[in-house]
């Protein structure tokens, strides 16, 4: 995954020479940052303005602008969080030498996991995908593309029965994984997430039910 410091370039942190951030700055900021979230996930980057923002959290303009210059620069840094927890969970997966099929169990049930209890990995995640924000595309495909490797040890193993070609089965489970967690956003259900990201899992022929007991089969 691209780095966060490499996504987060256009974000905005106060001005330059400023004392490190005080808690309630940072208090404030990630009330702007969940209350975006929270829009973000409901009605789409687009159709999210500044004034539903401030509304929401709620903070004044002024704080708002202390912390993000503009919208795009809210959204970036919520890309950068999601890069980050694909990259920490992937590291983390690995770092177990369990076989494949199990890393890929790992990796989607802690990602699961996590875009239903954090509003900001959850928005991040949809904004991979949202046409409107520029660089998001290259966000999304760095999460495949970090999966990739794993998925395709697991079918060459011949723990996973794929009919599609190696390369692309990876991409089809960020795919649906994208899909569950979008659905269950729209109907305020996000609590269903982890459950339809097993069922998804069960589909592709991994049974996450039969693992669930199984030591070392989540983070």
């Amino acid at each position: 995954m691209n780095d966060h410091n490499e996504l987060s370039e256009g974000i905005d942190h106060g001005k330059t020479g400023r004392p490190p951030m005080q808690p309630r700055a940072k208090i404030t900021r990630e009330a702007i940052l969940e209350a975006s979230a929270i829009l973000f996930s409901k009605t789409g980057y687009a159709g999210t303005t500044i004034d539903d923002i401030v509304t929401l959290a709620p903070v004044t303009k002024g704080a708002m602008y202390f912390h993000f210059s503009k919208k795009e620069s809210i959204a970036r840094e919520m890309l950068g969080r999601w890069s980050d927890a694909v990259t920490a969970t992937v590291r983390k997966a690995i770092a177990t030498d369990q076989p494949a099929d199990r890393q890929v169990l790992m990796i989607y049930r802690e990602l699961a996991r996590r875009t239903q209890n954090e509003a900001i990995i959850r928005a991040g995640l949809i904004l991979s995908v949202d046409k409107s924000l520029s660089g998001a595309r290259a966000t999304y495909e760095a999460w495949t593309a970090a999966i990739e490797p794993i998925v395709v040890d697991a079918i060459r193993s011949g723990a996973l029965d794929c009919a599609e070609s190696m390369s692309r089965l990876a991409g089809t489970l960020c795919a649906g994984f994208v899909g569950a967690v979008q659905v269950a956003a729209s109907l305020d259900e996000n609590h269903t997430i982890s459950r339809r990201v097993d069922e998804l899992l069960m589909w592709r022929g991994t049974d996450p039910a039969a693992v669930r007991m199984v030591e070392g089969a989540s983070l």
